[in-house]
Order: structure tokens, then C-alpha cells, then sequence
């Protein structure tokens, strides 16, 4: 784990001053057990890694704070690798987990009683939500304690995006239309990156990726218009929202065809403007390709001259990704060869 390496720090911080000779003497055979419970650890040996924990906290009740919840944290670690989620009905693995999840919890109540003195203990909060967060999401189905520390984290780390979206997953996968309403608190989630860089339209992409998922069509066209916005030279804001219309018409069997008719225009104009920023864009000629192959089943009359544009786009498309894929084989061949050259020239 990552933060393995505080513990081999702390072996320097045992106190053994202002104490007597069996004091020290404990301290010091605590201090070894310490040292090997780490290198159990690190080598993977993790229930000798929890008896060595114990005898740490066996021989020094009233060890260092730093020393304590560095113990703690890491017997409870060592735990929870013990525990096996696919081995159901085993009281010893089980058990694993109970103490894992005792250890975390304990781990956090001390580091955040003790971080006012010592701040190299304020990571521990971070790690021992991470871990309660995803054993109560994974491996115990528990909404109400999955959603405490992911809230949890939010609170100790609140300029992080991928928080709110882990916290929104959380409300995506115990989302039960009829049990537990919770889309709404995942969609509240997912907004709050746009809310803390409105400049960014990946944010606003992933509120429309959310949404399309559920099928909120108009919703998702709102959201991917505002992606689009914030970058009006991207060529792909336009593309994607082409992409969302054409999925629209090809997929919707209960479309009508005036609603089609709508779409499809719409997508086309996405498209050229993408293409007026980007003539070269050769995803934008494809879907204007597939656009216009759609636009011919609803304008029958106007059949052939539509499939005739869209083959020649389709055609343009292939010669274009074709130039453009060897273009790359010899930037890579120039680039092998002038580092060869390099490597020759040493």
C-alpha cells in the first residue's frame, strides 16, 4: 500500500526518555515487533503482519499516536487483504472483514483526534474512508455507510472531481425506481464538477453521458449543446451532439417521422459547422454520410441524390483516414529512425 513507507518512518519515534528500564525494554522489544510486523506486511505475509500489530500494541498500550494509528491502520489493512469476497458463508473470513472494518474505523476516529498535533496523520482520514467507502459499496451492499464515506471524502476533499462521481455511482448502483429513488441525488453529483470548473466541457459531457443513459434525450441534447459552448472552435462539441441525434433516429423505432426529419436536419447543421471549423474531421464525414443515408428514408423522393452525397462523403471519409494513417506510419518511421540514429551516434 501506498503509504507503507510512513511506517518504516515512525520506528524512529518511540519515545524512551522519562521512563524506567522495563518501560524501555518493552518499548524497545514493541519497536521490533513494529519493524517486523512492516516487513510481514511488505512481503505480503499478512496474518503474521497482524500477530506482530498485536504484539506492538501488546507491549505499548500507550504508544505514540503516530505509532498507534499507523498500527492500526495497517492491522486493519492486513485484514481486509485476508478476506476473500468470492468465499460466502465462512465465519473466518468474514471476520477478516469485521476486523478490517473496526481497525479503519478506529484508524479514523484516531487520526482525526490526534491530526491538530500531528498533521502527518490527516492522510490516514483519506485512507481509512477510501477503504470503509468500498467495502460498504462492494462488498456489503450497504447504501446508507457507502454514501457516509464517500460524503466523508467529499468533505475532506472537496476540489476533487472524481469524488462526486464516485459518490454519484454510489447512487447509480443502489438506484431502484420503485425501492430508492436516487437518480437525482446521482445527477446533483455529477453537476458539481461543472459547478467548480465551468470552463471544462468534459464536466458537462458527463452529465450528458449520464443522462443519456436513462434516456433523457432532451436533457442530454441540453447538456452536450453546453459542452459545446464552452469551446466553440472544438469541432467535436458539434460532432458529438450529430452523434446523439443520429443514434436518435436509427435507434427510436417510435420516432415519428416529422421528429426525424427534425433531427436529422439538426445533426447535419451540427456537422457542417464542425466541418467548417475542421474540413479534415473524419468522424464529422462519416456520421454526415450516415445522416444523409437516414435523411434519404424519410425523403424517398429525393432518395438518389442523398445517397449519392452520402457515398461521396463515405468515399472522401476513406481516402482521408487512409492518407491520414500512413501520414502517422511515417512520423513513427522518422521518429524509430532519428532515435536509432541517436542511440548510434553515442
Amino acid at each position: 500500500m501506498r503509504t507503507h513507507k510512513v511506517a518504516i518512518v515512525l520506528l524512529a519515534m518511540f519515545a524512551t526518555t522519562s521512563c524506567g528500564v522495563s518501560e524501555k525494554l518493552q518499548m524497545l522489544k514493541s519497536r521490533r515487533a513494529f519493524k517486523q510486523a512492516n516487513q510481514a506486511y511488505a512481503n505480503k505475509e499478512y496474518q503474521d503482519a497482524i500477530d506482530y500489530y498485536n504484539t506492538t500494541l501488546d507491549l505499548d498500550p500507550n504508544a505514540d499516536p503516530r505509532v498507534l494509528v499507523t498500527t492500526i491502520f495497517y492491522r486493519g489493512s492486513s485484514s481486509h487483504l485476508l478476506y476473500k469476497p468470492s468465499v460466502v458463508e465462512d465465519a473466518t473470513n468474514e471476520a477478516y472483514l469485521d476486523a478490517g472494518i473496526a481497525d479503519y474505523e478506529k484508524a479514523l476516529e484516531l487520526s482525526r483526534e490526534h491530526t491538530p498535533e500531528f498533521e502527518m496523520l490527516k492522510p490516514y482520514q483519506q485512507y481509512s474512508m477510501e477503504q470503509l467507502a468500498a467495502i460498504y459499496r462492494d462488498n456489503l451492499d450497504d447504501f446508507q455507510n457507502a454514501e457516509l464515506y464517500f460524503k466523508g471524502l467529499i468533505e475532506y476533499d472537496p476540489e476533487t472531481p472524481e469524488r462526486y462521481y464516485a459518490l454519484a455511482d454510489v447512487y447509480e448502483r443502489f438506484h431502484d425506481p420503485e425501492e430508492m429513488p436516487l437518480l437525482e441525488q446521482a445527477i446533483e453529483a455529477y453537476k458539481k464538477p461543472v459547478e467548480m470548473s465551468p470552463n471544462d466541457a468534459l464536466g458537462y459531457r458527463q452529465v450528458a453521458n449520464l443522462l443519456n443513459k436513462y434516456g433523457r434525450f432532451e436533457e442530454t441534447m441540453d447538456w452536450l449543446g453546453k459542452a459545446r459552448d464552452v469551446n466553440s472552435q472544438d469541432p467535436e462539441g458539434y460532432y458529438l451532439i450529430a452523434v446523439h441525434y443520429w443514434d436518435k433516429v436509427y435507434r427510436d423505432p417510435d420516432l415519428a417521422s416529422a421528429d426525424k426529419g427534425e433531427y436529422i436536419d439538426l445533426g447535419i447543421a451540427q456537422l457542417d459547422q464542425s466541418l467548417e471549423i475542421n474540413a479534415e474531421y473524419v468522424d464529422a464525414l462519416i456520421y454526415k454520410n450516415l445522416l444523409l443515408r437516414e435523411k434519404a428514408k424519410v425523403n424517398p423522393r429525393q432518395s438518389e441524390a442523398l445517397t449519392a452525397e452520402a457515398n461521396e462523403l463515405r468515399d472522401r471519409a476513406m481516402a482521408l483516414r487512409e492518407s491520414q494513417a500512413q501520414a502517422q506510419k511515417a512520423q513513427a518511421a522518422e521518429a524509430a529512425e532519428s532515435a536509432a540514429s541517436g542511440t548510434t551516434s553515442h
